[in-house]
């Protein structure tokens, strides 16, 4: 029978350095557990990192996994900074009535700038860059993974927390991504970048400190705050025009130029409210960004674990139609890290079988999400609302009209 592993012998290969990844290494630091972490990027800058993400709760969505030092630091990634007001979405309804929330003590949540999240999580890590993952092999008494540029490592348990086009997953399911990833058919969105200046800036913030959604004739305008400069003198926004109704594949949001494309999204926008329209009409053509395939998967056949588990979109690739890819990775990475702590004196076969039960329980609840996108994206197209709608884990408190928000 095979001798109960010691803390001292359980060794974690992480591999992404995402939310997720640094999010189940914080945990696994926090609990003495030995790890090493690894990115297919350079560096933390070597690509876009995305936009400003919703966290619910943080106290009960990290749930005391982090390090003090590192949960401490989570309200400094916050995209208002410097300026002092609180993360708060809207949604205009075409009835005239106004949803909101807004991060306090009974709704609490952060809209975190992902850059500044991520190096918030990635306090006192030793992430070891430029390592892409080519092959991994599952041995009796360890797993080894080697990379790209040549070297490997190895491990009791390996966890792949590397997103969508994850390498690990189709070492566990058996089968290319090409063969696992579905294009959502059910979004296709326009989407630009703008910078607004000081006075421009406060007139959205007005609407709302975070983001809004405005719900046009045929199609909803998403419009948010990505980060404000150090002085606060202006705003980089980000926005999405996502059509609710189905279009053809020669339709000009996917075929379009650049310069069409913006110049049809700026006529469209002329259905709103003059102040939704100010991000779309201060985009330049270098601000729109390319037509980008939105992909899930509801993985519902996945084998037992031995040494490899999923986490994150790795595990339930989700489109961003409900902003909860990252929270779920988040969500991931606590449960396992606290598995990890809980087993640590187990023997690798009782842990396979715990870490078997978890990958099937998380895979269930994120294929639960990809379902309830799908089901959002659809009642847009329908022109239909939803009775309860919930932003940030939390629910709208509904007005009969838009309120416009204080600055001070």
């Amino acid at each position: 029978m095979a001798i109960a592993q010691e803390n001292s012998e359980l060794h974690v290969l992480i591999i992404g350095a995402g939310l997720g990844g640094l999010t189940l290494a914080q945990g696994l630091r926090k609990q003495g557990i030995s790890f090493q972490i690894f990115e297919r990027d350079a560096s933390a800058e070597a690509r876009g990192q995305g936009y400003a993400v919703g966290l619910h709760d943080p106290e009960k969505l990290f749930g005391g996994s982090l390090p003090d030092e590192v949960f401490s630091s989570l309200r400094s990634s916050c995209h208002l900074l410097p300026l002092q007001l609180p993360s708060c979405l809207a949604m205009f309804f075409p009835d005239g009535r106004a949803g909101y929330v807004t991060d306090s003590p009974e709704t609490p949540c952060i809209r975190a700038h992902r850059l500044r999240l991520r190096q918030a999580l990635a306090r006192d890590l030793d992430i070891q860059w430029g390592k892409r993952a080519q092959r991994i092999e599952e041995g009796e008494d360890r797993v080894t993974v080697w990379f790209e540029d040549g070297t490997k490592a190895k491990g009791t348990v390996l966890v792949g927390a590397d997103g969508t086009f994850s390498a690990v997953r189709p070492h566990v399911l058996q089968k290319p991504n090409s063969e696992v990833l579905e294009i959502s058919t059910y979004s296709t969105f326009t989407m630009g970048e703008c910078r607004l200046n000081r006075a421009e800036m406060e007139s959205q913030l007005q609407m709302a400190y975070s983001c809004y959604v405005a719900f046009g004739p045929d199609f909803v305008l998403f419009s948010a705050l990505n980060r404000v400069s150090d002085d606060g003198s202006y705003g980089d926004y980000y926005w999405m025009t996502i059509e609710s109704q189905d279009v053809g594949d020669n339709h000009w949001v996917k075929t379009g130029t650049a310069e069409e494309r913006l110049r049809k999204t700026k006529e469209r926008v002329q259905a709103l409210d003059p102040k939704f329209r100010v991000t779309v009409e201060k985009t330049e053509v270098e601000g729109l960004k390319k037509v980008t395939t939105w992909y899930d998967a509801l993985i519902e056949d996945i084998p037992p674990v031995n040494r490899v588990i999923l986490i994150g979109d790795a595990a339930h690739p989700m489109t961003p139609s409900r902003g909860e890819g990252a929270i779920y990775a988040i969500r991931d990475a606590v449960g396992l890290s606290k598995l990890l702590s809980e087993n640590k004196h187990q023997s690798i076969h009782m842990l396979r079988h715990k870490m078997d039960e978890y990958q099937r329980t998380l895979v269930s609840e994120g294929n639960k999400s990809i379902l309830l996108a799908r089901q959002v994206m659809a009642k847009a197209r329908q022109r239909e609302t939803v009775s309860k709608p919930m932003a940030w884990g939390h629910e709208l408190k509904i007005l009969n009209e838009a309120v416009p928000l204080p600055l001070e």
